[in-house]
């Protein structure tokens, strides 16, 4: 499986992250942008210890300076933290 994917200029994970907040639709998150985004405007007001570090994470792989599968990983974690992982 490849982690390092790029789709029409924008890192993608080689597998997406699937979320759902409550009983709303699952949402499909498909690389560093989308999580951070997620992270920053969707995110619950609860947050765990994996929630900061997610946003590291994602932030860093946007830069180059972290690893798509890291990222991913710490955001499938915060999303397991709160219970949206769908």
């Amino acid at each position: 499986m490849s982690w390092e994917n790029e789709v029409f200029g924008r890192s993608v994970w080689g597998v997406p992250v699937y979320v759902r907040i409550g009983s709303g639709m699952t949402e499909t998150i498909r690389g560093p942008e989308e999580g951070l985004g997620y992270l920053l405007n969707r995110w619950p007001a609860e947050h765990g210890k994996h929630y900061g570090l997610a946003k590291l994470a994602c932030v860093g792989a946007l830069v180059n300076l972290g690893s798509l599968k890291i990222a991913r990983e710490a955001f499938k974690a915060a999303a397991i933290e709160v219970n949206l992982l769908a």
